[in-house]
């Protein structure tokens, strides 16, 4: 009897887009506007073939300033705010399933971010290839829902298919994830192993925060793939190449 695993490769990436700060600036005229300025005695930019670099020297009153109705980072290229992703290792999902029989297999990873940005931020996934679960000429097919806009709450693969997808859990988790016990789009519970969506090559927003995270804020991605047992699914290592991007909003 042939066995085979699956093996779901991770690529993490992180971008931030720039906070949404109040517009202001410290002088202008009909040609230009200064948002901003820097008084200093020394600095200039530095280069070489493997950096860039900019400093000031003789700066006072830099750094971050902070009130209830305004937040000022002062000072010689102050960094707006901060995203960072972490980097979980590659899933296995397990267990092997048989050329004959078929069967379920299961894995997961978790993925934290941390910002200091105000607005918060968002986690999307997607998939490098169509269908994202391939071994050669060989593949799972994405997971179909029953509606094309909305989750399946259960799980659900007829017999004579093979099919790929993934969930995600958290407490940031996207509205289109989240469920009323029931139905999934619908509600504000996050149901453990519910709510069944397919990965594609075109970003979904799997997490959403309104809000600054500066302790990180964890977001699980179940994964399952199954071969029905009538579906007679070819024997080999399967890949899925899932790159997670987190935005500052």
């Amino acid at each position: 009897m042939e066995k085979r695993s699956i093996i779901i490769m991770l690529i993490i990436s992180g971008l931030f887009s720039g906070l949404h700060t109040a517009s202001a600036y410290i002088a202008s005229s009909t040609n230009y506007r200064l948002e901003r300025d820097s008084i200093n005695f020394s600095g200039t930019r530095s280069t070489s073939s493997n950096y860039l670099a900019e400093d000031t020297l003789g700066e006072v009153g830099t750094g971050r300033g902070t009130s209830t109705n305004y937040r000022v980072e002062a000072g010689y290229q102050q960094a707006e705010g901060t995203i960072t992703i972490s980097a979980p290792a590659d899933v296995t999902l397990t267990p092997a399933l048989t050329t004959l029989s078929g069967g379920l297999a299961t894995g997961s990873a978790i993925w934290t971010v941390s910002t200091d940005n105000p607005a918060g931020y968002t986690l999307s996934i997607r998939a490098a290839s169509s269908p994202a679960l391939q071994s050669g000429s060989n593949f799972f097919a994405n997971y179909t829902p029953a509606s094309a806009s909305t989750p399946d709450f259960t799980w659900s693969v007829v017999s004579t298919t093979s099919e790929f997808g993934f969930t995600p859990e958290g407490t940031d988790i996207a509205s289109t994830y989240k469920d009323d016990g029931i139905t999934c789009a619908t509600g504000s519970s996050d149901t453990s192993t519910a709510c069944w969506d397919s990965i594609t090559t075109s970003n979904k927003i799997t997490s959403r925060k309104t809000s600054s995270a500066p302790s990180g804020s964890s977001t699980t991605v179940k994964f399952r793939a199954e071969a029905g047992a009538s579906s007679s699914q070819a024997a080999g290592d399967y890949q899925a190449i899932i790159t997670v991007t987190a935005i500052a909003l």
